[in-house]
């Protein structure tokens, strides 16, 4: 079991430096499947099943929340052919439009559906931080910048859901949303599953981390769900099993 994680967290950590591009093409060789799940009424979660070549397996979360007549994407799929499949699995499932989507930091498998969402006429929000270091190595570009994120602590809501800025953890661009009408707290990459370990840490700043998990604490303790980036969701314990992964870690 730890020698899987550990090739998964390397071939993540491959991922990072190489252009949306290279991970893209890697996935249309192979067979991926997306699914959508239904979460709470009017949540869902998606994961993709990114599969290296090396026949390695990643599952990715995002969520989809209904507003009104449309829905909201939080998280694109693990590349553009398998957010191509998800789009199509919302319109099968769901038959409600994606009038915007939310990214939650800049790695592959959060971002790398960008494109094709834009291409599409869906804006694709993100931390400016999120939108630099996209630009810098040349990986699918958000199109509209969240200007109220500015410092640790800050937030800004994006039709019904609110983005919080936490500081540095996962990625020095980390963002996680709150689904207020559903108490679901989706905590991207910074989250980490019960079953999991810290995963890739390419980005990460594992001394600013903790802080950001508090703040996230203090927000949301009214969260009921918590959806971590990899894995199953669980609740506000996902929260005390990254900070106990951080205490061990530490000298």
């Amino acid at each position: 079991m730890a020698g899987r994680i550990v090739m998964a967290a390397v071939a993540a950590l491959l991922l990072v430096a190489a252009p949306v591009s290279a991970g893209v093409k890697s996935a249309t060789t192979l067979k991926s499947t997306v699914k959508l799940r239904l979460l709470r009424p009017g949540v869902w979660v998606h994961t993709s099943r990114y599969v290296f070549p090396d026949g390695s397996v990643l599952p990715s979360n995002g969520l989809v929340v209904r507003e009104g007549s449309g829905l909201v994407l939080i998280d694109t799929a693990w590349g553009e052919m398998l957010t191509a499949e998800l789009l199509d699995e919302i319109q099968r499932e769901i038959k409600l439009p994606v009038r915007r989507a939310i990214v939650t930091h800049s790695h592959a498998d959060r971002i790398a559906g960008a494109d094709l969402l834009r291409q599409r006429g869906i804006p694709v929000f993100a931390h400016p931080l999120t939108c630099r270091r996209a630009a810098a190595v040349a990986i699918a570009m958000p199109s509209d910048s969240l200007a109220g994120l500015r410092k640790p602590g800050d937030a800004e809501f994006v039709g019904s859901v609110e983005v919080f800025y936490p500081g540095p953890a996962h990625s020095p661009d980390n963002v996680v949303v709150w689904v207020p009408s559903a108490r679901v707290l989706f905590g991207g990459c910074a989250v980490k599953s019960v079953d999991s370990n810290l995963g890739n840490l390419a980005d990460a700043d594992t001394r600013a981390w903790p802080d950001a998990l508090h703040r996230v604490m203090e927000r949301y303790r009214q969260a009921e769900v918590v959806v971590p980036g990899h894995g199953a969701e669980g609740g506000k314990e996902l929260l005390d099993h990254t900070l106990e992964l951080l205490t061990k870690r530490r000298p």
